[in-house]
């Protein structure tokens, strides 16, 4: 039964139960690479309080959490950081590093435009494929209005993932057309290759077919 699968994009879900986190709901709906923590850890701030703390449970917000997180993590990724050090540290003590490794002059904007340009990336890349929102998707025992829904206990006592309402506000932010990256996003980060997804801001999702 697909329903009782506990996966994302073929992966299986790991740490964290969704219900509890509504930033993490979303981070596991929309990974590039299926459900996965470390692309977007959202607990740092939901629970751990950094860099400061939000209300794990409250949809409100957590598109732009989870994205800033990605975008984050795109870096330290990219600088083959470890998470257990990388709340250590943040996009400042990143300029830092590359600077001075590199030699280059990039500002902290430069630094966090290259994250928002390496996951957008990965995601034109899934869309050239035939990715799209419907992928952007979690196990319905964990989603507001299935059938088969089941609150959660404990930390989570009661909850269920507001799913529609997350993903709405995270493609807002991302800029994206139901998970899918438009031209015009692109053309913005300076993402030049393969034919783009043909899709525009309102426009239809694209097809892996192109």
């Amino acid at each position: 039964d697909e329903d009782m699968s506990l996966d994302v994009k073929g992966q299986t879900m790991p740490a964290y139960d969704p219900r509890g986190m509504k930033g993490m709901a979303i981070g596991y709906a929309t990974s590039n690479r299926g459900a996965c923590h470390l692309r977007g850890y959202t607990p740092a701030a939901e629970i751990l309080g950094i860099p400061e703390k939000v209300d794990p449970h409250d949809p409100e917000g957590k598109g732009e959490l989870c994205a800033t997180f990605q975008d984050m993590h795109a870096i330290s990724d990219s600088f083959d950081i470890c998470k257990f050090n990388a709340f250590a540290e943040g996009v400042e003590e990143y300029v830092k590093q590359y600077n001075g490794m590199t030699g280059r002059d990039v500002s902290e904007d430069d630094l966090m435009k290259a994250g928002e340009r390496i996951y957008n990336l990965e995601r034109y890349y899934n869309n050239l494929v035939g990715f799209d929102g419907s992928d952007d998707d979690l196990p319905v025992r964990f989603v507001e209005g299935e059938p088969k829904a089941i609150p959660g206990q404990g930390g989570s006592e009661g909850e269920l993932v507001e799913l529609d309402e997350l993903k709405a506000d995270y493609y807002d932010v991302r800029d994206w057309e139901d998970g899918v990256v438009p031209d015009e996003k692109l053309t913005e980060l300076d993402i030049d290759v393969g034919p783009g997804t043909g899709v525009s801001r309102g426009g239809a999702a694209a097809s892996g077919d192109d």
